[in-house]
């Protein structure tokens, strides 16, 4: 795998070592439709941990952490996307509870797999109960390469909205590193200081990025930044290429009331179980969280990306090259530009007291709920 002019990782094939055996096209999940019993209609329910801190530490309700406790404590693995020392982001093996921090929370950079689909093949063949989390495309070429179901094997995918590159990210980090005189060594793109709706970005657990330093949000927010295979991605959709499917429950309470309300600012995860073996994990996560089922209907109300790709913007065309000749700064400057309103809601959300953030958004809520009748779910 080699970066290519973007940042972006991409095969190569050595002509002078390939013996012609195919593996590369058959394992290929693009060429080769991956095939499985997964439903259409997944039984849906918005979940949150029920451990306060890890929470909190959370990008939406911890399901996820609620899911890998349960692996971690039947002797168990769980593999996601990390931070390495270099602030690459990387898939990882996780064994022990206390660890789960490197790999719990959102990272909006497309990660590196490395040699972790024949890690996960040898686990698998040893008995050794895997929970994997990743991309719907990184699950489906997981799948394809495995080229067979374990039962002790669980695949969780994200609604996944698409993923900059890597390369942005380090010239991102770059540039904040130069422009504050830090040295970044963590980063949150998902701190809940101001409410799960308003979250923000945060270097190094104590500087929040606001303002010009929120930029590469704002980028990969309007679809500027994505690697060129997300905007027809083909794996995508329903049936979902995960056992199970996790994500933010935005849409939580916008279609059918939901009694819990005070839940909401501290953040609600969307859970999908996708087929027996999505439901036989969630039970054995039963005791370290809260749920209530939905409607699946309502999953979709803000996800729209479980089912249409991201729009290629004209700027799209561009981007990448003003980057390597332009820097992070400029094209900052020249393709993220926020409109009035934008800016005033990135400057409440930035600077005003949690409790009023969440205040507003209650209100709006409670505007929407009236709108849309608040209807009770249907049985």
């Amino acid at each position: 795998m080699k970066a290519n002019y973007e940042g972006f990782l991409y095969p190569i094939i050595n002509n002078e070592r390939c013996v012609g055996c195919l593996a590369c096209e058959k394992s290929c999940p693009v060429i080769n439709e991956t095939r499985f019993n997964n439903t259409t209609k997944p039984r849906t329910f918005a979940c949150w941990n029920n451990d306060k801190n890890t929470r909190d530490e959370s990008s939406s309700g911890g399901a996820f952490s609620a899911l890998a406790t349960a692996v971690l404590k039947n002797d168990g693995v769980v593999i996601g996307a990390a931070f390495d020392e270099n602030m690459s982001v990387k898939h990882k093996i996780i064994r022990e509870v206390a660890d789960l921090p490197e790999i719990r929370g959102s990272k909006y950079v497309q990660s590196e797999i490395g040699d972790i689909f024949r890690e996960v093949k040898e686990l698998a063949k040893k008995g050794i109960t895997i929970l994997f989390v990743g991309t719907p495309c990184q699950i489906s070429g997981l799948r394809t390469y495995l080229k067979r179901d374990y039962q002790n094997l669980y695949l969780c995918d994200f609604i996944c909205h698409g993923v900059p590159s890597p390369l942005l990210f380090k010239e991102y980090i770059n540039w904040i590193e130069e422009k504050k005189g830090i040295k970044i060594t963590a980063f949150n793109f998902r701190s809940k200081r101001s409410g799960w709706y308003d979250a923000l970005r945060v270097a190094n657990k104590a500087i929040p990025m606001k303002g010009k330093y929120d930029s590469y949000f704002f980028g990969f927010n309007k679809d500027i930044t994505l690697r060129e295979s997300c905007y027809r991605c083909p794996a995508i959709g329903i049936p979902r290429k995960g056992d199970l499917t996790i994500a933010d429950f935005w849409g939580i309470g916008m279609r059918y009331k939901f009694e819990k309300t005070g839940e909401i600012a501290n953040g609600i995860s969307l859970m999908m179980l996708n087929n027996e073996k999505g439901a036989e994990l969630f039970h054995l996560a039963n005791d370290y969280m809260t749920f209530e089922e939905r409607d699946f209907c309502e999953a979709l109300e803000r996800n729209k990306p479980m089912i249409v790709p991201s729009s290629r913007p004209l700027a799209r065309d561009t981007f990448y090259q003003d980057l390597r000749s332009h820097g992070y700064g400029q094209v900052a400057k020249s393709y993220f530009k926020q409109g009035n309103k934008t800016r005033c809601v990135s400057w409440l959300r930035e600077n005003a007291p949690r409790s009023v953030v969440v205040g507003i958004r209650n209100a709006l809520q409670t505007l929407i709920w009236k709108r849309n009748g608040s209807k009770a779910l249907p049985k």
